[in-house]
């Protein structure tokens, strides 16, 4: 534009050799000197230097052509497009401005030294059309580049949270799956080292007993009789055991009939297996126990019935579940043969931690001769939704 401006002036040239065309072409070599700094890299002070030599160029044109109706101020618009296209400096940009006021004022009264008029009312607009409208167009295009540059970094790094957040979902999924693993584990070898402690005491006291109606089975075969008969009910007792703990590995805790039809049907199969009267009593929706209190519920329940059982040889257990909005209570009640002063084991150990894992309470009740009481609550989460119109 500036090369465009220059030839322009050409025309206007008085005879080729003067100060006039002298004038034009040193300029035109200094535009294109600026211009291949500008497209180079250059710190700001340079840009300031510039811009500074393109304006007195331009200041110059209005001093040596006054006949060009005021041409020059297309200069100043150009440099004011590149001033505020380059800097975001409030006082360079000001600074400029001021500049350029003061040129055109200083522009404006030498022609008017020269000609003896000057029309204020054509200065003003061509000042504020040219000039002015100059430096806007160039503060706005600066304003687009720098939102379009916000934009595309926003971009990217919505685009990395996002891959950061698929990463961290991935992430969770592979922990809920290793978790899952490890509580299945973990349930397992409870299991197996219940196998080993009971059933493995039984299978040891089997062959001791064995061995010893072996012994006696010619000197005294009354009391062999009476050993093979022990064996058998050891024998039984074992095999009930066993078919227990197989059971509880098979079983999906996950209780996709329900809770309720899942305890149903774990003590119908209790008693199948074990030959012991069981009782179901709920009160209450069991819908607002969570998923996730569903299983511990279930296991709970499935213990106690075992221990009822195993070690204090019960022939009936009532279950009683009460659900309030607040909590639900639990009670397993047997009519073994109870304890005077309770010994927490390892399976009263585990229950009692699976319960306070989840905020719960547990209680054990018990006296000789008159069975064994558990007495469980766990907190319901409230939930509550709010609407307005």
């Amino acid at each position: 534009m500036l090369y465009f401006l220059a030839i322009v002036h050409i025309s206007m040239v008085d005879k080729v050799g003067s100060g006039q065309s002298i004038f034009i072409v040193v300029s035109m070599l200094i535009f294109t000197l600026t211009h291949f700094f500008y497209f180079s890299r250059f710190s700001t002070k340079t840009f300031i230097l510039l811009n500074l030599v393109d304006f007195l160029f331009g200041v110059g044109y209005g001093y040596m052509f006054p006949e060009s109706n005021y041409l020059y101020l297309l200069f100043f618009g150009v440099v004011g497009v590149t001033l505020f296209l380059g800097t975001s400096s409030k006082g360079v940009l000001m600074g400029g401005v001021v500049l350029f006021t003061i040129a055109w004022l200083f522009n404006m009264a030498t022609d008017y030294y020269r000609t003896g008029s000057a029309n204020l009312i054509f200065n003003i607009i061509c000042f504020v059309v040219l000039v002015l409208q100059g430096c806007m167009v160039g503060g706005l295009i600066r304003y687009l580049l720098l939102a379009q540059d916000k934009i595309s970094d926003q971009y990217k790094e919505v685009t990395s949270s996002h891959m950061a957040l698929q990463e961290a979902h991935e992430q969770m999924r592979r922990y809920a799956e290793e978790v899952e693993i490890l509580t299945s584990t973990r349930e397992r070898n409870q299991i197996a080292r219940e196998i080993h402690d009971t059933v493995g005491h039984k299978m040891t006291a089997l062959l001791v007993q064995l061995e010893v109606a072996q012994m006696i089975q010619e000197s005294e075969p009354l009391k062999a009789k009476d050993t093979i008969q022990l064996c058998k009910q050891l024998a039984q007792s074992a095999l009930q055991e066993v078919r227990l703990s197989v059971r509880a590995i098979h079983e999906e805790v996950g209780i996709q009939l329900g809770l309720i039809e899942s305890l149903r049907k774990l003590l119908t199969d209790f008693s199948e297996m074990t030959g012991v009267k069981t009782s179901l009593q709920v009160e209450g929706d069991l819908s607002s126990v969570s998923a996730t209190l569903q299983p511990i519920i279930y296991r709970v329940i499935q213990e106690s019935l075992t221990n009822a059982k195993r070690h204090g040889n019960a022939t009936q257990a009532n279950v009683n579940l009460h659900v309030t909005e607040q909590q639900i209570n639990i009670e397993i009640a047997d009519n073994g043969a109870g304890v005077t002063g309770i010994v927490p084991g390892f399976g009263l150990i585990n229950m009692r931690e699976r319960v306070e894992e989840h905020s719960g309470m547990i209680q054990f009740i018990s006296k000789k001769e008159h069975g064994f009481l558990i007495k469980i609550s766990f907190p319901l989460q409230k939930k509550t939704w709010t609407f307005e119109g």
